[in-house]
């Protein structure tokens, strides 16, 4: 124990030898998370769209129940009404004549005039929702001259004096029906289906942005792995470690465990940068958090020691630890959300390790994932590392050999 902890010390020394280490460590990926986030901000949607309401001026000629109806109608479709003497400029205009109520209520056709902005992209938008207003008023009309005529034919009304009475008595009574349904439809559900208001479909920017950076930059520390190996066996330190009286295992589980270790602090700093930074909700779930980022620790680091077997120079382990960082946090969804490529993409990306671990974190992030929903992911990710693993300790033995 004594000489692993001593490889772990050596490494997290050397791997923080200088500014630049730190750079790449905690300042720039704090940058890109910003950067990132105000970019998406753009294009995803961080929050309900508001309610478009729409000024429009109203010349009343006609007053009484009716045309309170009909006013409380056009508020209902997003109207701000303003009762004016003349309409000014650039506005909605509606005029309401003034034998509005008696010729509806006396079952006539009437006309109401809209006054509309050509140059306003609102337009048809208004004329829509005017007529819908006028078409519930209307409605209540038509369904209370029916009424009118079932009464006539059963002989409860004689003169055009009661007609009209009854008239605007089924008229109101249509309209507030309208307002306030006799039934409505409640959904019962089983016993134990609950619902979570705060459920969304994708992550909003700030917790895609979180996410995806903490995955893009700690691929960056954990495959570094790659250069430490390279570097020490073209200086032979390496080789002459592997001759002292210790195991290869404990040689190299020290090099991979210094550098998962590293990734896990580093992880620990972005997510609660992201969570006091930009706000994003890292505590809702901090166990599964947890799994996530082990697992997900492991498998890089692994991959990372796979990749020291393949190249020979420190150039070409540099040149491929950035490369493979961003390609596949790219490919896994850590710049874009993945739910708005296609299909077959998101099934051929499945065999990085990026693309589950952000499919977890945006699940825990967007859509309230437990510990229990991230396990069948944080297996996966428990799988690409024992691949990894046993892949690299092999090809390190043969090169050896």
């Amino acid at each position: 124990m004594y000489r692993l902890w001593g490889l772990i010390r050596t490494d997290f020394l050397r791997r923080f030898d200088g500014p630049m280490a730190w750079v790449f460590f905690l300042l720039l990926p704090f940058l890109f998370t910003a950067a990132v986030g105000a970019g998406l901000g753009g294009m995803m949607n961080d929050a309900p769209p508001e309610e478009v309401r729409i000024h429009l001026a109203v010349i009343q000629q006609d007053a009484g129940p009716v045309v309170d109806a009909l006013f409380t109608a056009l508020e209902g479709v997003n109207f701000d009404l303003e009762v004016v003497e003349t309409f000014p400029d650039d506005v909605f205009g509606l005029i309401v004549p003034a034998e509005f109520s008696e010729r509806l209520l006396s079952g006539d056709e009437v006309e109401l005039t809209l006054r509309v902005r050509s140059d306003s992209s609102n337009t048809p938008a208004v004329e829509q929702a005017v007529r819908a207003a006028i078409g519930r008023v209307g409605g209540a009309a038509l369904v209370a001259q029916a009424g009118v005529t079932q009464a006539r034919d059963a002989g409860l009304v004689a003169t055009p004096e009661e007609e009209t009475t009854l008239f605007s008595d089924l008229l109101l009574e249509t309209l507030v029906a309208v307002e306030n349904p006799a039934a409505v439809a409640e959904v019962a559900w089983p016993a134990g289906v609950t619902l979570e208001t705060d459920v969304r479909d994708m992550a909003n920017s700030a917790e895609q942005a979180s996410a995806g950076q903490t995955v893009t930059w700690v691929q960056i520390t954990l495959l570094g792995a790659a250069e430490v190996l390279v570097d020490e066996r073209l200086r032979g330190t390496l080789k002459r470690m592997l001759v002292m009286p210790t195991s290869r295992a404990l040689i190299l589980g020290g090099r991979v465990l210094a550098t998962v270790l590293a990734g896990l602090v580093q992880i620990a700093i972005l997510l609660i940068g992201g969570a006091v930074v930009f706000n994003v909700g890292w505590h809702r779930a901090p166990l599964a958090v947890a799994a996530v980022s082990v697992a997900f620790a492991l498998a890089v680091a692994g991959m990372g020691l796979l990749v020291a077997t393949f190249v020979k120079t420190g150039g070409q382990a540099s040149s491929a630890v950035i490369a493979l960082s961003m390609t596949t946090a790219a490919l896994g969804g850590a710049w874009f959300p993945l739910e708005v490529t296609p299909p077959l993409f998101r099934q051929i990306v499945q065999i990085l390790p990026s693309t589950w671990a952000m499919r977890a974190y945006t699940d825990i992030l967007a859509r309230g994932a437990t510990f229990a929903d991230v396990l069948p992911t944080t297996g996966v990710l428990l799988g690409f590392a024992v691949v990894f693993t046993v892949i690299g300790v092999w090809r390190f033995n043969r090169l050896r050999d």
